[in-house]
């Protein structure tokens, strides 16, 4: 067990399953794949979930070695903790969320505002008809007073 947990911590670090595998003492680097995989869970590709325990635990190993190096005054000690402290603040939501904005393409936007017609009962869409969708079309007469 020793071993396989070795070889997770190591690859939190973001050591390869090559690097792992001469490391820890396995064979070749699939062998130390499936010891991981079958302690963690499914690997290479991590759900959602994992990839977030995963990156926590990195950040986790990060942060007493960022402090240690503000504490030495090591240059860009301070800009690297603080890096550490935003990405675990952002994983973590402890941010304000982020505002994305979404610009749809040409077809894409017509594609919607056709959808949005026809919902409307247009079915023949002119320019007149998107027109007539926002404002009440009135017929009249100007006459001078």
């Amino acid at each position: 067990m020793q071993k396989i947990a070795d070889a997770y911590a190591m690859r939190i670090r973001g050591a390869t399953w090559d690097e792992i595998a001469r490391a820890v003492g396995y064979a070749n680097p699939q062998n130390a794949m499936r010891a991981v995989r079958r302690y963690v869970g499914t690997l290479p590709r991590p759900e959602m979930g994992e990839l977030r325990s995963m990156w926590r635990d990195r950040l986790e190993y990060l942060w007493p070695l960022a402090t240690r190096d503000v504490e030495a005054g090591k240059p860009g000690a301070v800009r690297a903790a603080v890096a550490v402290a935003q990405r675990a603040a952002q994983l973590d939501g402890l941010d304000a969320p982020t505002r994305f904005e979404v610009t749809p393409t040409e077809e894409q936007y017509e594609a919607l505002v056709t959808e949005v017609l026809r919902a409307r009962g247009v079915e023949e869409l002119t320019e007149y008809d998107i027109l007539a969708i926002e404002a009440d079309v009135v017929d009249a007469d100007v006459v001078d007073e």
